[in-house]
Parts: structure tokens; sequence; C-alpha cells
């Protein structure tokens, strides 16, 4: 890949005579009180519009959304927010003579988050990051159209820790490294560590694959990563490697390539963060593999037998009104019942069903859980099921997991593994255990997903 930066040079012929021109006169710069803007959301996109409505006037917005203000000089200025919150954005008014001195600030209100709550990757302001505290001492770029002609580098400044952004050209190449940012840092790292590693990044419309690489400083064949992040239209994602093995380096660079933008629209990079893997920031980490809806063994699978054990505080069941489960199509849901114990297994719900494992494969497997009301720990144990309950201890010992997640009132969460060796059983058996639940609470499983692993 090319790594020199190409310079764009314009040649200035001279005039015959001078230009005549009217002298700028500093007492006719705008008065900001007269400022007249219009702020336009679609909620349904997370686009926003900025208009400046003084005819003969041009505006200067800025937008302070995150760490980078965005600034621009366009009337009819637009962007994409994809967490939802209100921004203020300050508008200036500029005339021949300058700006006027003072300014008007109006909110953008974003309604909704765009494809929920992202994962916006390690913690940055963590004090380890590695990259919040390196010097990024050198940037280099090459931009390029289709033909592998050299163009006009966006303005952008990467020398920032905390991020950047750019607007595309607009003859912009959409073949691989035709628009890369080459950042050189002071970070070293040694073979005898391991290391995490998380990129947020974000495209005011769909991007076909931004390539992430981490390398050592003048050799592009030994890297952390070399890896295409596919965009989708202003929803940013996380690009994470946790529990890197090391490798000797000084002076490492991160590569960004950026090609096959669409022109005109902004890219932006945020939330860069590397550390030692051995430093715990307490980000809790999304799956790293894809679960394909397509090789779900839970497609049309159906429930062969349920049972409930509810039981009060001294493991009677009797004392409780076992409640009613009701299977859906990627799950089940009930309400809890009174007096439930709050010991691990007073709350119990078997689901056996009819989806087959193998021990000589590797699984992944996922399921989201909801509640109405808090939940100090909901039991999740995947496990052989055969005997349908008869044979209780022998199903019970062979299992992918047993743990426990504590829920939020109404905020869904999403219990995962990855890769795990597989058992033998014709039927899955889904136990949970919701001991300690609120009496009224309505709790939902659904999104039940297993998969053979790739």
């Amino acid at each position: 890949m090319a790594a020199a930066a190409y310079v764009a040079l314009m040649s200035l012929s001279a005039a015959c005579s001078a230009d005549k021109f009217d002298g700028v006169d500093p007492n006719g710069r705008p008065d900001a009180n007269e400022i007249d803007a219009t702020v336009t959301v679609d909620q349904e996109t997370n686009t926003y519009t900025l208009t400046l409505n003084n005819k003969g006037y041009y505006p200067f917005w800025t937008v302070n959304v995150g760490r980078n203000p965005k600034t621009s000089t366009l009337n009819g200025f637009s962007g994409v927010i994809a967490e939802a919150g209100t921004y203020q954005v300050e508008v200036r008014m500029g005339n021949r003579n300058g700006l006027s001195e003072g300014s008007k600030v109006y909110d953008i209100v974003i309604e909704k988050s765009l494809g929920g709550d992202l994962f916006k990757g390690f913690n940055y302001d963590f004090e380890h990051n590695l990259w919040k505290n390196c010097n990024i001492t050198a940037v280099n770029y090459f931009f390029a159209n289709n033909d592998w002609g050299g163009i006009e580098i966006p303005s952008m400044d990467p020398t920032k820790n905390e991020g950047f952004s750019f607007i595309f050209p607009a003859d912009q190449g959409t073949q691989q490294w035709q628009a890369q940012v080459h950042m050189t840092t002071d970070i070293c790292t040694t073979a005898d560590k391991h290391y995490d590693f998380s990129i947020f990044l974000q495209s005011a419309e769909a991007h076909p694959g931004v390539t992430v690489k981490l390398h050592p400083d003048g050799d592009d064949g030994t890297f952390y990563c070399e890896k295409k992040v596919a965009l989708e239209a202003g929803i940013g994602k996380c690009f994470f490697l946790s529990d890197m093995e090391g490798i000797d380096m000084t002076n490492m660079v991160l590569t960004l390539d950026f090609a096959g933008g669409t022109p005109g629209t902004e890219m932006t990079v945020s939330n860069v963060v590397f550390k030692d893997h051995a430093f715990d920031d307490g980000t809790v980490l999304p799956p790293s593999i894809e679960f394909d809806d397509t090789r779900n063994l839970f497609n049309g699978f159906s429930m062969v037998h349920m049972t409930t054990w509810f039981a009060n505080k001294d493991w009677n069941a009797d004392a409780i009104s076992q409640p009613t489960v009701t299977p859906t199509d990627d799950g089940y849901f009930f309400t809890m019942p009174e007096g439930v114990g709050a010991d691990q297994w007073q709350g119990q719900v078997h689901f056996w069903t009819d989806v087959k494992t193998v021990a000589d494969k590797h699984y992944d497997f996922c399921v989201t859980f909801t509640s109405t009301e808090d939940h100090p720990g909901v039991t999740i144990k995947l496990q052989k099921g055969d005997s349908l309950g008869e044979d209780g201890d022998t199903d019970d010992n062979v299992f992918f997991c047993l743990d426990k997640v504590v829920l939020t009132a109404n905020v869904p969460y999403t219990y995962y593994f990855e890769d795990l060796t597989g058992i033998d059983t014709n039927n899955i058996q889904v136990c949970c255990d919701y001991a300690g639940g609120v009496a009224g609470a309505e709790i939902t499983v659904s999104n039940l997903h297993l998969q053979e692993h790739l």
C-alpha cells in the first residue's frame, strides 16, 4: 500500500492590472441578535439539517457532538447523530465584512438511538489507555481516484488522540487502499504481554468496509490486525480485539483505509483504545462472532416438554401458584408469581426442545432476557435434556454453560457464549432459574440462537 502524501499544487497567473474592490468595513459585521436559523431533524434517520434564513449572509456552524465539535459554513449543513440526546449547535453569521462577534445557540433534539444501545469499545478515559496518552508523531496520507491518480487530501486532523472526522472528496476511489490515513505513534509493545484494542467508526452513508490495521512503523507484513469493517448509514460500529498476543515493536502505526466512501458525506473516527490486557477497565464485551439467522438451530424448533418448579423461602413449591409459561417462536414469557424465595433454584423453568447437538462440533449461543422489574440474578443453564426430566441427575451434569445474569428493569440483556465444545443430545434443554424476582414482573426470554461455530 502506498503511504506517500499527495500534495495538490495550484499555479497562479499574474493579472495585467490590479483588481479593484471596496475595503472591508469592520463596523459592517452582522448583528448576532438578527440571526434567524432553523434546525430540522428527521427522527427516522436521525439526520439533522441546519438552515440560516437571513438572505445575503452565510452561517458558521459549530455542532457540539462528542469530543470533536463539527464546523461548517454550508447553509443547509446536515449530519447524522446516532445516539439519543439534546445537542447544541452554535451559529455565527457572516458577510463580506466578517463574522458576527456574538452567536446564537440552538438545540438538536434526537429522540432515539439508531440501532439501539451502541457498543463504543473499551473505556477511552481509562488511565491505562496507551492511545489517549501517546504522541502521534507523524501522519501520512494517500487518497486516489479509481485510476489510482492522487487527489486532494480532505481536511482533517488525525493528530488529535480523541479522534477526527472528514468529508469524502468528489472523486474518491472505491478500491481498497485508495483512501489511506497512517498515524505513527510512540506506542511500544512487547511479545511477553497481551493487548486490547478498539476503535469506533461512523459514516453518514453506508460504507462497504473501512480497513483497520495495526502494525510497526515501516513494516506492513507484521500486524495485530488487518480487518475491513462495513458500516450502515449513520450507525456507528465498534471494531475491537481482546487479549491479543503481543508483538515486539516500537512506534506502532494505526493505518485506516476509507476507500469506497460516498463523496460529500462525513466519516468519523473516535474512541481509539489500545491497552495492556492485564489492566481491566470493566468493559463487558459483546460477541466477537456474527450470529447468522440462517444457521440458527432454533429456527422452527418445537417445544417438546416444559415444567416449572417455583418455591417459597422454605423450599415449599406447594405454597406457590406456579406461573403459566407461554412459548413463542424464539423463546417464552411468563409473569412472576407471589412469594417466590430468593435462593438459587427456587424459581425454575425447564424448557425442552427438539434441537440436537453433537460432541465433535463447537457451538455459539445467545439468548435475551427482559424483565419489567429489576432482577438480582437469572440463572441460565443450557444442558442435555434427553430424558425429558426423567433422569435429572444424568442430564444435569452435562451442559454448555451455567451462569447468572443481573437484569435492569425494561433493559434487554443478551447472554452469549462462543466456540464451546459440543455435547451429545437430541433434546437441548434451556434451564433457567428466576429466584428472587419481583412478583408481577413480566419476564420474556427471546432471541434463542444456537449455531455451529465456523
